[in-house]
Formats: structure tokens, C-alpha cells, sequence
């Protein structure tokens, strides 16, 4: 049996709604939004090709790709019942609107075998749809956060994960609004500083 993969939450470049202006999805169409998408295929190498490969899946659907980050995550698996470390990407997207973000994630779910496609589609921070908070965190070591995550059960099934970014080690984790006092105690147990967080409002889907 083909075994399946997984996504690892998270990484962000925070593009907080009203801060940044996106252009047009295509020509003189309507305006698109910023949003994230998280998806990996194997944890073996900086997914280079992954990425092209990604884009090309993402592109027929009307997602307009601005560009990707390359992060370490460590990954609750609900179909497993353990912890995986995965390096993943995630995908700075350009939306018209969520059923489009959806496709894209279906897309990307189905030609890549994820066990989960993690989206989040920044809202402003009382929309109606707005169920959940992208908090990042500086100067995060990947290790101490796998550690504090394994830890935590509470984190596994209520945050499923957080991601490290590679380059300047950024934590990324995307919270349900009911779950701060999670984040924020696997925040602390992972060496970081809660009042240097940022915070992003919108939308989450698992899309499996």
C-alpha cells in the first residue's frame, strides 16, 4: 500500500490584512488576498523540485503562487498516532476567495498522497469566518520545539504542529481562538518569548 504523507505546520510571512495591498489575480479580474498554504513531499532535501512541481498543481486552479518558504516542522499525525519531523514548504498564495483556496489545497492533497494540506486565508480579525490565529515567534530552535511539542498532548490534538523556518528560525504556529493558552505555554516551553509574538487573523482548513 502506498503510504501517505504528511504536512508540517507551519511557516509565515506575516502579511497582515490592510499592511499589504495584493494585485490583481489575473488582469483586470477581482482583487486577491493573501493566504498559506503548507505542503511537503519528502524530508530529504530543500524541495526544489517539489516547489516547481507545486506550482504547476496550484496554477490551473486560479491560486496565484508569490513565492515559498522552506521550514522544519514537527507534525502530529492523527492516521498514525505519533510525532513526525518533516521539512515542508509553505506556499505564499494570492486568492480570490476561500472555495478557491480549498481547490488548490484538494489539488495538491490528491497529486502528492498528504495526509493533511494546511491552509489559512487571512481575514480582518472579527470576520464572521475568522476561526483561528498565525502566531509567529522569533529565534525558536527546532530541536527544544520538538521537544516541548512531544511534551504536550493537549498541543498534539489541538495544534497539530508548528514549523521552524531554516533561514532565520522563525516559529510558525497556527492556533484555533480558543487555543492561546496552548500556543503560548508550547511558546514558553520552547525557549521563546511570548511578548516578542506577532499575531494574523483568518481562516484555517485541514484539507484531507
Amino acid at each position: 500500500m502506498q503510504s501517505r504523507k504528511t504536512v508540517s505546520a507551519l511557516a509565515a510571512v506575516l502579511l497582515l490584512w490592510g499592511t499589504a495591498t495584493a494585485p490583481p489575480a489575473n488582469g483586470g479580474g477581482p482583487a486577491c488576498r493573501p493566504a498559506e498554504l503548507f505542503a511537503t513531499d519528502n524530508t530529504a532535501d530543500g524541495l526544489e523540485l517539489f516547489e516547481r512541481q507545486a506550482v504547476a498543481t496550484i496554477a490551473p486552479t486560479g491560486v496565484m503562487v508569490t513565492g515559498s518558504t522552506l521550514v522544519d516542522g514537527v507534525f502530529w499525525s492523527n492516521e498514525l498516532q505519533q510525532i513526525s519531523y518533516e521539512r515542508s514548504r509553505e506556499f505564499h498564495l494570492c486568492v480570490v476567495d476561500e472555495p478557491t483556496l480549498h481547490t488548490a489545497a484538494e489539488e495538491l492533497h490528491r497529486r502528492f498522497n498528504q495526509e493533511v494540506v494546511l491552509t489559512f486565508d487571512y481575514l480582518p480579525r472579527h470576520a464572521p469566518e475568522a476561526d483561528a490565529i498565525l502566531i509567529t515567534v522569533p529565534d525558536i530552535d527546532i530541536a527544544r520545539f520538538h521537544d516541548a511539542f512531544a511534551s504536550d498532548s493537549a498541543a498534539h490534538h489541538r495544534l497539530l504542529g508548528g514549523s521552524v523556518t531554516t533561514v532565520d528560525h522563525t516559529l510558525i504556529l497556527i492556533a484555533g481562538n480558543g487555543d492561546l493558552d496552548v500556543a503560548r505555554r508550547l511558546v514558553e516551553k520552547a525557549g521563546g518569548d511570548w511578548t516578542a509574538a506577532t499575531f494574523a487573523y483568518g481562516r484555517r482548513e485541514f484539507v484531507n
